[in-house]
């Protein structure tokens, strides 16, 4: 089921509805969010096709899906977390009404040491023939909403609204009520009929026999377990790409007592072992991603293009247990291997995160199977027997953690943006809720997304000159120690209009500024269903068409 072969997912693909079906609603949860990658998410979901491409030559495609995918589309994401893009798009202003900002909260004072985590799709489909059953659609992901190429994990099942209620759907529903009262203005049950999705039924995958839902919900103030195994099992095998809380791997040494000596395999990146120490995973057969093997491989096929990611690192999270001798279960998801994600057995976790909990045949999905599939004895398979290597201590953990202090300070600030009119332009004035303290050492500037127009920040800071177009609501912020920039964030704030505008029509006026932009604009409008070369021949006639 995981050789990376064979076994690929076309993320594009599982947006897009099955046949005779059509879009009502597409939820997703990340961590952190490419714009550009947002931005093609309509095309699969309205078009049909893939998500990997150039997105810089789709304008006018993406005008009308974005207009065919209206409200449908809600994007949960950790408030900040917002890549900064080369290049701003002004197809970016029609995206903001999709985006609900989530700031972590462990419901204690390690906030910000915590992170909204979840990286999941919950997606409803409504049948053109009104007998047909509505179904929905769960991807569980390992992986943000980026062009990121970095090895990962998902599952997908399918499953249809009939009959009785199932009590195992009552943990999913949970989950998206607690996120919405969390962060959203409206309330899941407004968005999705909570009876609905109690009574679908889900398609189980090959050799499974049980799916579970877990996640991190409050439940008397403490965060809950994303795993669910039981004390005792044959074997255990981990996949996360982190390990270590600081200098320890509490989690690590805590999940040990659930399984039997020497039947433990730790497959982790190499940089991260070595960080942790041979000493401190004693009791963990340790394999290293095949990066060399796997960079030679994708190099050759990777598009070249300014949006993706090269890093192909290891980004999977999976937990395998063997049960007994016929049973293993998998948890699949968004949850590294940390203590500040799972807990131990003294502290609950801080993370926010989703996990799907797969049960079945151990002879095809257990540890020795997997085992089998990504590590050989000539060392050119997925994963390689690691060999520790001495690193330095790292003497930034204090600067990191006053980083991290200043950062959710920033990301738990409401940003106001005052909009006014100045004769043919608009101006801009940017408040905040409460006074931020800039720790010493430390500077921040900021600027909308839509100009590079750095200011200090201070208690009012305005722009002006502004096209209608340009407005937008997502704040670019640097933080700079001793005149470098050491992190960037890109915050969304609440935008507040003392004039009377309709930026959404001013963005899509300027896209059709010219008759041969207008003209591939109505003729997309009046296919019924757009073919690939129809998509394609808009594109080309765009080629001209520049970024806002």
């Amino acid at each position: 089921m995981l050789a990376p072969d064979k076994n690929r997912v076309d993320y594009g693909e599982q947006l897009i509805a099955p046949k005779g079906y059509e879009l009502t609603n597409a939820i997703a949860t990340t961590y952190s969010l490419d714009l550009n990658t947002l931005l093609t998410v309509p095309i699969a979901i309205c078009f049909g096709h893939t998500l990997e491409g150039a997105v810089e030559h789709m304008r006018i495609a993406l005008l009308d899906a974005l207009a065919t995918l209206g409200d449908k589309l809600t994007v949960f994401y950790q408030q900040g977390n917002i890549k900064l893009p080369d290049k701003y798009n002004s197809l970016f202003g029609l995206l903001e009404n999709s985006l609900v900002p989530v700031v972590p909260n462990a419901g204690n004072d390690n906030s910000a040491f915590s992170s909204f985590h979840p990286k999941l799709w919950l997606l409803r489909f409504k049948s053109t023939d009104s007998d047909a059953n509505i179904k929905y659609r769960l991807i569980v992901l390992s992986r943000n909403l980026t062009f990121d190429r970095s090895w990962d994990l998902s599952a997908v099942i399918n499953g249809e609204s009939r009959g009785k209620r199932k009590p195992t759907n009552k943990p999913l529903i949970a989950f998206f009520d607690q996120l919405y009262e969390s962060a959203s203005d409206e309330n899941f049950s407004d968005v999705i009929d909570s009876d609905e999705l109690l009574r679908v039924l889900w398609q189980k995958p090959n050799n499974i026999q049980n799916i579970e839902f877990l996640s991190t919900i409050f439940d008397g103030g403490k965060r809950q377990c994303p795993i669910n195994i039981p004390h005792s099992n044959l074997a255990m095998l981990a996949v996360s790409p982190f390990i270590r809380g600081g200098s320890k791997v509490d989690a690590l040494d805590w999940l040990k007592d659930f399984t039997e000596n020497e039947k433990r395999y730790l497959f982790c990146r190499k940089e991260e072992l070595d960080m942790a120490g041979e000493e401190a995973l004693l009791g963990w057969n340790c394999y290293a991603f095949n990066e060399h093997l796997v960079n030679a491989e994708e190099n050759e096929e990777m598009e070249q293009s300014q949006f993706f990611e090269h890093d192909l690192s290891l980004h999977a999270k999976l937990l395998v247990v063997d049960e007994n001798d016929y049973i293993s279960s998998w948890h699949i998801g968004s949850a590294n291997m940390t203590q500040a994600v799972i807990g131990d057995e003294h502290r609950s976790t801080r993370n926010s995160e989703f996990m799907l909990r797969l049960s079945g045949d151990r002879s095809a999905i257990g540890v020795d199977a997997l085992i089998q599939l990504w590590v050989n004895e000539d060392n050119t398979g997925l994963f390689i027997p690691h060999e520790f290597s001495k690193l330095e201590d790292d003497q930034d953990e204090k600067k990191g953690r006053a980083l991290r202090l200043l950062e959710y300070k920033l990301i738990n600030t409401h940003w106001l943006l005052e909009v006014d009119s100045c004769n043919d332009a608009y101006q801009l004035s940017l408040t905040t809720s409460n006074s931020i303290e800039v720790p010493d050492g430390f500077d921040i500037q900021v600027s909308i997304l839509s100009v590079n127009q750095l200011r200090p920040l201070a208690e009012q800071v305005i722009w002006d000159k502004f096209k209608l177009s340009q407005i937008s609501a997502l704040l670019r912020l640097d933080i700079l120690q001793a005149g470098e920039v050491v992190k960037q964030l890109v915050t969304q704030g609440e935008l507040s209009y003392n004039c009377d505008v309709d930026r959404s029509k001013a963005i899509t006026n300027e896209l059709l500024d010219n008759a041969s932009q207008f003209m591939s604009y109505i003729s997309m409008l009046l296919q019924i269903n757009p073919s690939k070369e129809d998509l394609m021949c808009s594109i080309s006639n765009q080629s001209s068409v520049g970024s806002g």
